[in-house]
């Protein structure tokens, strides 16, 4: 494919991008791959949708996002265009939640802790950062609010166990001479979750810098945004709910 996509021709306009035929579906059950339809790409977002309690000013604003990631489907760099709107729903939804003077009121209160603390000023914005951290230090999100949280423990224990089989086959390889050896599915006990993972921080400390590169112009182009949505999705159904 040229580098420029150009406009896409009136008679492919209903077509799949083909960049969408590249990856597959696997179900982590059962090992299989499958081709990837619209209909699974549809029911990947379908499943990610604010509660009834969130006002409707951010819910569509949220879903002109969740929109733009069905389109995707006919126009793969649209997925990186619904990862910055979904960006900017959860700035919106916070300045909603929070207000224009309580954000003042509580930037000027840590700016004066600070000072008072070290001697130094502080630079604060009024951006998704501090928002984050207000809603932190105001408990209006908690770690046991997001799904990844309750998966972190998993995943670890899992990329653990993966990591020490990709290292003992390659040595395997080396001392055997072989040119291939099999590995052993994967078998978790599910553990408990991890109470010294702080994920909350973890969305304040990296998600800032994702929305500022789309804000500054970004030439990203990939299709792993769905992460996203289930991020922000709980995000605001936790701070509305509050």
């Amino acid at each position: 494919m040229d580098q420029r996509d150009g406009l896409k021709p009136f008679n492919e306009i209903l077509e799949p991008d083909v960049r969408n035929k590249y990856f597959e579906h696997i179900n982590l059950q059962t090992g299989q791959s499958y081709q990837r339809t619209i209909a699974y790409h549809y029911q990947e977002i379908e499943r990610y949708h604010l509660a009834n309690h969130v006002p409707d000013i951010v819910a569509t604003q949220y879903d002109m996002a969740r929109n733009i990631y069905v389109y995707a489907w006919f126009q793969y760099n649209f997925f990186n265009i619904a990862e910055a709107q979904v960006l900017i729903v959860l700035e919106l939804a916070m300045k909603e939640r929070v207000g224009k003077e309580e954000l003042k009121l509580y930037i000027s209160k840590r700016k004066k802790e600070h000072q008072r603390r070290t001697g130094k000023k502080l630079s604060l914005s009024r951006g998704i950062k501090t928002l984050m951290e207000y809603c932190r230090d105001h408990e209006l999100v908690c770690n046991e609010g997001f799904t990844r949280w309750h998966q972190y423990a998993t995943r670890q224990a899992y990329f653990k166990q993966t990591n020490g089989q990709r290292k003992w086959a390659k040595d395997e390889m080396k001392r055997t001479e072989k040119e291939r050896i099999d590995l052993s599915e994967v078998v978790l006990e599910r553990p408990l979750p991890d109470s010294s993972y702080n994920h909350v921080q973890f969305l304040i400390d990296h998600t800032n810098r994702s929305r500022n590169d789309y804000a500054h112009g970004s030439t990203i182009l990939h299709n792993q945004v769905i992460d996203q949505f289930e991020m922000v999705s709980e995000f605001i159904n936790q701070i509305f709910s509050k």
